[in-house]
Parts: C-alpha cells; sequence; structure tokens
C-alpha cells in the first residue's frame, strides 16, 4: 500500500491506505449503495422517483440502488486516492454528485423514460430537487462513506489511532467553534430582522424567538465545530479558509435549510426549486456565515502558529511577515487594475456605473468609474493579503480568483452596497436577479485579478526571484503536499454559480 502525505501549518495528516483496486472498488460499491438508500428514503418523502419516471416509484428502487453501486464503484476508482482526508470526501462527493446529475438526470434518465434529451436551462431545473439532493445527501454521504470504510479495511480505525485522532479532533472542534460562534452571532442578525427564530424554534415544539435563537447558536458552534475537524489539513491559510468556509456554507445551505429543518418540521425535504427560490435569503446567509466561519478559523489557528510555533528562532522564515504583506498589498492593487477594467466592460453594457456614483452621494458615470476603481483597488489588496501564498501555477491563480469574485458578488452588491446606500441587506431573489451581470463581473474581475497577481509576483516578489539563498529560496509545493480537495472546491464553485442560474433564471 502506497503513503500519502501533506501537511497544515500545525497538524500533520498521513494515510497509508490507498488499497488495491478490488479493494477501493468494493469500498465504494458499499458507499454508494448505502448513500444511494439514503438519497432514495429522501427524495421519495416527496413523491419524487430518483429516475424522474412519472409512475412506479417503488419499481424504481432496484434499478437505482444498481446504479448508485455502479456509480460508488466508479467513484472509488476514478477520485478514491484522493480521498484521504474527511473534507476531501465530501468535496469530492460533491463534485462526482454534480457529474452524475449531468449523466443521469439530464441524459440517461429522459432516454429511459423515452423522452428527448433537450439540455436546456427549463430542463436543468425540473431536475433541480435532484441536483440539491445528489450534491448532498448522495454525493457527499458517499465521500464520508468510503473514506471511512477504506480506513477500517485498512486497519487504520484500531483502537490506539482512534484515542490520537480523537484527542486531535477535539482541539480542531474547539478552535471550530468558536469560529462557528462568530458565524452565528453575525447571521443571527439578518434571521432576527425577518423574524425567522420562531420558525426554528417549532422545532423544539414551541414559537419562542428566544428559543429559536438559543438552538441558532447551538447549531451554529457544531457547525463550526465540524468545519475544524473535516477542513484543517485542507486549509492554506486566510484565503483558503475562507473559500473552505464558504462552500461549507452553501453545503450547508442545502443541508440545513432544505433538507434538516424541513425533516424536523415534519414535511420533508424541500428540494425543489420554488422552495430554493423562497429560501435565497437563507443561501446568502449561510454563505456570509461560512465566510465569517473560515476567517475567524483561519486567525485562531494563525493566532496559536505565531505565538507557539513561529515564535521558535528555528521555525522563523527568512523574510518578516510586515515586509511580505506590504508587499502583497501593492501587488494586489497593481494587479486590481485589470480586474477592475475588465469589470468596467459589464458596468458599462449594463448603465451600472451611475448607481456606483450613488455612494459617495454622486450621479454622473465618471464618478462612477472612480469609486468603481478605488473599491477594486481595496478588493485587490485584500486579495494579495489573503492568498499571496497560494499563487503557485497560474491555473490555480485563475481558479482562486473565480472564487474570489464570487465571494465578493455575495459581500458587494447584496450585503455591502445596500448597506451603504439604503441601510438594509439585499439578500432577495428580486436583488439578486437585478445584480445577475454583476456576478458575470466579480467572476471576470477575480480571473483577471489573480492572473495579473500571479504574473506581478514572479517579477517583483524577491522570493521568486531567487533573491535568497540556495537553501532558503522559495520551492513551490510539490504535488504530494498539496491539499487534494483544492480542485474539488473550484468545482464546487461552479456548482454553486449553475445553482444562481438555475434560481435567478425565472426570477421571483
Amino acid at each position: 500500500m502506497s503513503t500519502t502525505t501533506y501537511s497544515g501549518s500545525d497538524l500533520q495528516v498521513q494515510t497509508h491506505f490507498a488499497p488495491p483496486a478490488v479493494l477501493r472498488a468494493a469500498c465504494g460499491a458499499a458507499a454508494g449503495l448505502i448513500a444511494g438508500l439514503l438519497y432514495w428514503v429522501l427524495l421519495t418523502s416527496q413523491n419524487v422517483s430518483p429516475l424522474m419516471s412519472a409512475s412506479d416509484i417503488p419499481g424504481d428502487l432496484l434499478v437505482h440502488l444498481v446504479l448508485s453501486t455502479l456509480t460508488g464503484i466508479i467513484f472509488a476508482l476514478t477520485f478514491g486516492k484522493l480521498v484521504i482526508t474527511p473534507g476531501a470526501g465530501i468535496m469530492w462527493g460533491v463534485v462526482f454528485g454534480l457529474m452524475w446529475w449531468f449523466v443521469g438526470p439530464l441524459t440517461l434518465f429522459p432516454i429511459f423514460n423515452g423522452q428527448p434529451v433537450t439540455w436546456t436551462i427549463g430542463a436543468a431545473q425540473d431536475a433541480f430537487p435532484l441536483l440539491t439532493g445528489l450534491a448532498v445527501s448522495f454525493g457527499a454521504a458517499m465521500g464520508l462513506i468510503y473514506l471511512t470504510l477504506a480506513a477500517l479495511f485498512a486497519g487504520k480505525l484500531n483502537p490506539q489511532n482512534l484515542r490520537n485522532i480523537g484527542l486531535t479532533f477535539v482541539g480542531l472542534a474547539v478552535s471550530g467553534a468558536l469560529a462557528g460562534l462568530l458565524g452565528g452571532l453575525v447571521f443571527g442578525g439578518w434571521m432576527s430582522r425577518v423574524q425567522f427564530f420562531p420558525l426554528v424554534a417549532q422545532i423544539l415544539q414551541t414559537d419562542s424567538a428566544d428559543a429559536g435563537y438559543a438552538l441558532h447558536i447551538l447549531i451554529s458552534v457544531i457547525i463550526g465545530a465540524t468545519f475544524g475537524v473535516l477542513f484543517r489539513a485542507d486549509i492554506r491559510g486566510l484565503g483558503t479558509s475562507i473559500a473552505w468556509g464558504f462552500a461549507y456554507g452553501f453545503i450547508w445551505w442545502i443541508l440545513g435549510a432544505l433538507t434538516l429543518m424541513p425533516v424536523f418540521l415534519g414535511v420533508g425535504v424541500q428540494w425543489s426549486l420554488g422552495v430554493a427560490q423562497e429560501n435565497f435569503g437563507s443561501l446568502v446567509g449561510h454563505i456570509v456565515y461560512g465566510l465569517i466561519l473560515g476567517l475567524s478559523y483561519a486567525l485562531i489557528v494563525r493566532t496559536y502558529q505565531i505565538l507557539f510555533v513561529d515564535s521558535d528562532p528555528l521555525n522563523r522564515e527568512p523574510e518578516g511577515p510586515g515586509t511580505r504583506n506590504v508587499r502583497a498589498l501593492g501587488l494586489g492593487i497593481i494587479a486590481s487594475v485589470t480586474g477592475g477594467l475588465a469589470f468596467t466592460l459589464v458596468m458599462v453594457a449594463t448603465n451600472t456605473l451611475p448607481s456606483v456614483a450613488g455612494v459617495v452621494g454622486g450621479n454622473a458615470a465618471l464618478v462612477g468609474f472612480v469609486v468603481h476603481m478605488s473599491i477594486s483597488a481595496i478588493i485587490g489588496a485584500t486579495y494579495g493579503l489573503l492568498f499571496q501564498r497560494n499563487v503557485h501555477t497560474y491555473g490555480s491563480a485563475l481558479s482562486w480568483g473565480i472564487v474570489f469574485g464570487l465571494v465578493w458578488w455575495f459581500i458587494g452588491p447584496l450585503t455591502l452596497m445596500p448597506l451603504i446606500l439604503s441601510g438594509s441587506l439585499a439578500w432577495n431573489l428580486d436583488a439578486a436577479t437585478a445584480n445577475f451581470p454583476s456576478l458575470i463581473g466579480h467572476m471576470l474581475y477575480g480571473g483577471f485579478l489573480a492572473v495579473t497577481f500571479r504574473w506581478l509576483t514572479e517579477r517583483f516578489d524577491p522570493v521568486r526571484q531567487r533573491a535568497l539563498p540556495l537553501n532558503k529560496r522559495y520551492q513551490p509545493p510539490q504535488p504530494q503536499q498539496q491539499t487534494p480537495t483544492a480542485a474539488a472546491l473550484w468545482t464546487l464553485t461552479l456548482l454553486l454559480s449553475l445553482v444562481l442560474v438555475l434560481l435567478l433564471g425565472t426570477g421571483a
């Protein structure tokens, strides 16, 4: 059996269980079967066939379980070697669920039912319940089950290992719980404004807003604790931690608002497009919660790193953080010019520059352009500070930039801009639909910003210019040291973009 090793700043994860293909296939088959059964139970509670047939839902079970077993085998043989942490299991499972949604509900199932394959927005919207179900209740569950079975059959879940894992998880869970508490307090502000707490309290068979608030904080802490346990080994700094929190918030929107909460309220899962559109405000809230969770968790971990690891003279880096961070801020501001100009093309086409000028009390397009470029510089500076250590290749830089742009679409036009202009949030479907062109602009901005920043660091970062002695030169991480879930996170960002297209495709 082979060994895969990669390490975080204070946690090293070693996995010696890359089982042979036959064992991986067996674990994948079992994981696919169990996850497929869970998915079938949840989906049929709403009288929806997993094969999208109009009748004979009980008769579809056997075919569905056979297909689930086969997809589990394919998952194990294609992604199994990448599933070496809980976070990797979840993310690659979600990605595989998305892939199966394209192959199954959008392609094979219409053929099975004697219907043409259309691949249109309307067909995708009709299959939206299967998208949410396959992404989380099937894909994520399959990934975690596969990881557990692979470790079990490899003998890595013996009492001694379980004890060590448990001790490590306690520390990670405490840090995550603190971060989750901060995120829950912010998310709770929106929930209080829309009077959502009485609905949450119905889980406890009461309509008390105070009880709902207490339950919300408890859930926030639990989600934060699980975040710390699941993703610590995949976090590579402030920027990546924010990105993981962003993705985890999206997953919990599906798992919480559309799945668990309706089940606890006795109405079954609510995966329909209409219900998802009604819960769009909750989606933004979960995303913002995830961002705060990721940022807070990274700051907690970084504080520990500075106090107890970097303070050791043997662990000090050849360049001080002050110089490095100032340079990253400057390069980020310069790189923001290309991103800001790319975004300007979208703003000119949609005539939104005058509204941007309203931030400073103006209404002229030229004033809006100046304000826009100023904001772009600030955002570019934050990118440089957050992702300075995660731009090893142009491909990874482009991917992180697109994620960063999508993050700022939620923070900017749906949150900060409305607060500045009107004193209220715009976490609703109407505002999101009106700002859909801005979504494209933000993703363009992030891509141009990140690629330009990568180009600048090659030329003006003395570490990358080999200005240091040979034994202290910058060495890009080797493939085995890269987090195995980064590519899955980037794909999950595409999934969220797809969900937004489907949600906004019919308006409010």
